[in-house]
């Protein structure tokens, strides 16, 4: 196969997908604004969830895909999560034979500890560093096909707009109003912010593995280089959104400086406990409320409890005192040095004063089983992908979800290639490398014509994201009304119009333009929120606070002409209908 594929994203989606594809001696250039080791997967404390069956052990890969669906409330694809747990235990040993510094058993095999929604100790770990040590380890493989020519590397360059070709005009263009069908992804536009450069690259597809969206709610867990851009910029382009109402809040974080410090659910998996002070003596309501579970619910239900005690005015607490010197010092090392570093507490002595945060999207672009989005030759992968966690993913599964789903997007990408019997009518489009309006360098500045790209003499860029960032947040809370809902709508739409995309000077280039995609990617979610008239995971209703059948479905936001709309499409439906173009 001639050309390459682009990956836009260097975390543990986008290694894992220029990984399968480097196997299958596919070329691949990797996109990312910072090195692998600042990507987000290098935060993942706890670990990764794969049913390692031994001797004695009573877990299975189904009933590891059974818990995943039941925390997620039925709202992912059954055969999808099916085909994610049934490989988890054969990534666990690539990752082992390939040198991933897992904390091992007796019998020298990674060891498994407890975690959120789980009946089962499944998830694998590295002490408390799992993260880092997966990242390592596939920084590593790819540094290998780099020196043999297979993986090329570009760092520090961003994304910033999708180039299609008509398939019957054959001529590039940076969007379509004729329907997504009508168009093929046959590149993007890159910019380097330092140098103010930009550049045309071309591929026979392009896999998307952007990260979450934390940069577009401020004080999350994760990373804000994680600005959420990729997926507005895509949204804006007509490309779905699926269940953008379902954000996770983490029970354990610690607010620090603006932002959400984790308290990683190994700490509770380990023995740690949760509970407010009454009447002089400690609470331990997740223990009294859900005994079988108790601290390890699913994050949904264990943030629900604890707001409602926050509205009462009680301050949470976790409690990690009285476990074994083995597991502070082999386990929760960093949980013990970042509260001693940061808080000025030893946790091995004092309890941890603790609040739910923003921590993970379950949705995001549209993507079918196979990790296919709606538009030919465009995948997503990773967080920023809509799949397998439903309205509440399941502790341990986002790491497991994000390797899996780029191997899966890279195997989807190789096979449409192979079977397009068209391939050789649009290569010459895809092999042009700078005879477009678009050079492959240059300044910005000096190039008006570059699709997107805006300068103005508005508001503070930085302010203006920060009122967007307090709305969402206060919009899409853990507990949400119709009437919140629809006034964070108002603003958003208000503070977008207040935006006018001049050709000015005084504010740095392309500001506007992401600025408004970000606005409607806010709007998408809000509308998702107030379409869905239930409680169900992770987005809960005080108007409407039941479960209902009737909405057991994926909730779509599509960009038109006519602006934002919004269906609901049973769930099969919605993970197989991207395939009607193969």
């Amino acid at each position: 196969m001639g050309g390459q594929i682009i990956v836009i994203g260097a975390g543990a989606a986008g290694l894992s997908a220029a990984l399968s594809l480097a196997d299958k001696n596919i070329k691949v250039l990797l996109v990312s604004d910072q090195p692998s080791e600042r990507a987000q997967s290098v935060m993942a404390e706890g670990g990764m969830n794969a049913a390692l069956i031994s001797e004695g052990s009573e877990d299975s890969v189904q009933k590891h895909a059974e818990e995943t669906l039941q925390a997620g409330r039925n709202l992912a694809d059954r055969q999808a999560v099916e085909g994610m747990t049934q490989a988890a235990p054969l990534i666990v040993e690539k990752l082992y034979s390939q040198g991933m510094s897992w904390t091992l058993n007796e019998a020298k095999q990674p060891q498994r500890r407890a975690f959120g929604g789980q009946k089962y100790k499944r998830t694998a770990f590295a002490a408390d560093s799992t993260g880092k040590q997966l990242m390592h380890t596939l920084t590593e493989q790819v540094r290998r096909y780099e020196a043999e020519g297979c993986i090329k590397r570009k760092i520090g360059w961003q994304f910033l707009k999708l180039l299609y070709s008509q398939e019957k005009a054959g001529a590039v263009s940076e969007s379509t109003e004729d329907g997504a069908a009508e168009r093929r992804v046959c590149g993007c536009v890159l910019y380097d912010e330092l140098r103010e450069q930009y550049e045309a690259v071309y591929g026979e597809g392009v896999i998307i593995a952007s990260g979450g969206l934390n940069g577009l709610f401020g004080n999350a867990t994760g990373s804000v280089r994680n600005t959420g851009y990729v997926t507005a910029s895509l949204f804006a382009d007509g490309i779905p959104l699926a269940n953008g109402e379902f954000i996770q809040y983490h029970p354990t974080t610690v607010r620090l400086h603006g932002k959400q410090m984790l308290i990683t659910e190994a700490a509770r998996g380990e023995g740690g406990r949760l509970f407010v002070e009454r009447n002089g003596k400690p609470y331990y309501f997740m223990e009294e409320k859900y005994p079988e579970l108790g601290n390890l619910m699913p994050r949904d239900v264990v943030s629900r409890e604890e707001w409602k005690l926050m509205a009462e005015g009680y301050q949470i607490w976790l409690d990690i005192r009285g476990l074994d010197a083995d597991i502070y010092k082999n386990r929760l090392r960093g949980v013990v040095d970042v509260c001693q570093t940061f808080l000025g507490l030893d946790p091995t002595k004092k309890s941890i004063p603790i609040a739910p945060g923003i921590h993970y999207f379950m949705g995001g672009i549209r993507v079918d089983r196979e990790h296919r989005t709606a538009v030919r030759g465009l995948y997503a992968a990773g967080e920023c992908a809509c799949q397998y966690h439903g309205a509440n993913r399941l502790g341990g599964n986002s790491l497991l979800g994000a390797l899996y789903g780029g191997q899966k997007a890279a195997e989807s990408a190789v096979f449409d290639l192979t079977m397009e019997e068209e391939a050789e009518d649009y290569r010459h489009v895809l092999n042009r490398t700078g005879e477009e309006s678009l050079s492959n360098s240059g300044k910005v500045s000096e190039q008006r014509n570059v699709p997107g790209v805006f300068k103005s003499e508005n508001e503070n860029a930085a302010d203006r994201m920060k009122k967007l960032q307090s709305i969402l947040r206060e919009s899409l809370g853990i507990i949400r009304d119709e009437k919140e809902l629809q006034s964070g709508l108002e603003a958003v739409r208000k503070l977008s119009e207040s935006v006018k995309e001049k050709d000015e000077a005084d504010t740095l280039i392309l500001e506007n333009k992401r600025f408004k995609d970000s606005c409607l990617l806010g709007e998408a979610m809000l509308l998702s929120a107030l379409n869905r008239k239930e409680s169900r995971g992770a987005h809960q209703r005080s108007d409407y606070p039941e479960e209902l059948q009737a909405y057991q479905k994926t909730t779509l936001a599509r960009y038109t002409k006519d602006g934002i709309q919004i269906s609901f499409e049973a769930i099969d439906e919605s993970n197989g209908g991207s395939e009607a173009w193969r």
